[in-house]
């Protein structure tokens, strides 16, 4: 499997792998972490998911590797949201992807924009042949930005919806 280890842009983001420095100012707070990462963070996101960046470090062998890429808005210097990825306890070609979006920034195209971003870097770089999602069966917002995404419903044990979505499922993109 390849780290990432550079950010990666789509047309309005800039998807920054998390560092070991990043996860440690997240575990100071939020002006730490903006500091660090170079842009301002949102109370909200920070609120929902400075804790989950602290988290966003694995240990392969002697290097670190993120599990978590931050979603920066690239002209206007912001935290949006952010998008977590990590191989599957199934397999090391199977990855489980969830992510985050800061509610003033919402309703905007930034999940779909974030997550086609790193599913592109994960199915051409990573080594991953599917992808899994889970959301609430609730969470209808989810529900959309995974069937948006290309995502199959694969079962639904209870109130969570598990999605997957391979590479030949990916519906063609729009310029």
């Amino acid at each position: 499997m390849n780290v990432l280890d550079h950010p990666l842009f789509t047309a309005r983001l800039r998807l920054e792998p998390v560092t070991p420095e990043m996860a440690d100012a997240a575990r100071v707070g939020p002006n730490a972490f903006a500091h660090v990462i170079g842009a301002d963070a949102p109370e909200d996101w920070c609120a929902a998911s400075l804790g989950l960046v602290a988290r966003s470090i694995s240990h392969i062998g002697n290097a670190s590797a993120p599990t978590r890429a931050i979603a920066i808005h690239r002209q206007e210097g912001v935290v949006i949201g952010d998008v977590r990825f990590e191989p599957s306890s199934r397999s090391q070609s199977e990855f489980e992807i969830g992510y985050g979006i800061a509610k003033s920034r919402r309703r905007q195209g930034y999940a779909v924009e974030a997550v086609n971003g790193v599913i592109d870097w994960l199915f051409e770089d990573a080594g991953a042949e599917t992808v899994l999602a889970g959301c609430d069966a609730r969470n209808i917002a989810s529900v959309c930005t995974l069937r948006r995404l290309g995502f199959w419903l694969d079962s639904n044990p209870g109130q969570t919806f598990w999605w997957v979505l391979a590479p030949d499922l990916r519906p063609p993109r729009r310029a």
